[in-house]
């Protein structure tokens, strides 16, 4: 089953961008309407992360869903030009025994529910996270510890988040593509879980 990953920009200008930048829970549901053919309609399933760096101008965001989006049910101006960069792909078709690839994902690393807040405490976390995709040889640093706070009506909800860069080999194709498809970890609608892969070279 094909995959879309879209690539978007922000319009920073818009007021529903800068509501939404402060507060995951408001970008999910902004995101959502892209993905529901109406307002009274079930939505498609998407994953998100939004990415940033010193050296951007303004965050990045990744989507990715099983159905192709439809950007133009978003707020008029939301998006900076229009989705960019969409790709279609089936991971089954890509994923082979015994590749090396380098991954990324920003998760929420728990432990029966429980945030694991400290550094040292992840790496353990991610080694399950990492069988369960069927992934040998990890290696990997951790960065963007962080406490992300979201509010849903008159309700706040702090979650531990963790960004997880490195490489390691396949060991099992059919458990990592299934992986990717519905991401790992909890607090999946809040822009965590993601997992994204790249083949290394030989």
């Amino acid at each position: 089953m094909t995959l879309f990953l879209n690539r978007l920009t922000h319009n920073l200008g818009h007021r529903d961008v800068r509501r939404a930048l402060g507060n995951a829970y408001d970008m999910l549901r902004t995101l959502a309407r892209a993905f529901a053919s109406g307002p009274d309609e079930p939505v498609q399933p998407f994953l998100w992360r939004l990415e940033t760096s010193l050296e951007a101008d303004q965050p990045m965001q990744l989507v990715q869903s099983q159905g192709e989006p439809r950007w133009e049910q978003l707020p008029a101006g939301y998006l900076q030009g229009h989705a960019q960069a969409q790709r279609s792909w089936a991971p089954e078709t890509v994923f082979a025994k015994g590749k090396s690839v380098a991954f990324r994902v920003r998760a929420n690393p728990t432990v029966n529910r429980v945030g694991l807040w400290r550094e040292e405490e992840q790496p353990e976390w991610l080694q399950r996270q990492a069988e369960g995709l069927g992934l040998g040889a990890v290696a990997a640093t951790i960065s963007h510890v962080e406490r992300l706070r979201c509010r849903r009506g008159g309700a706040v909800m702090t979650v531990a988040t963790a960004r997880f860069d490195g490489q390691a080999v396949i060991a099992d194709p059919d458990a990592l593509a299934a992986g990717v498809r519905s991401g790992i970890g909890h607090a999946r609608m809040l822009g965590l879980g993601l997992v994204s892969v790249a083949l290394l070279r030989a």
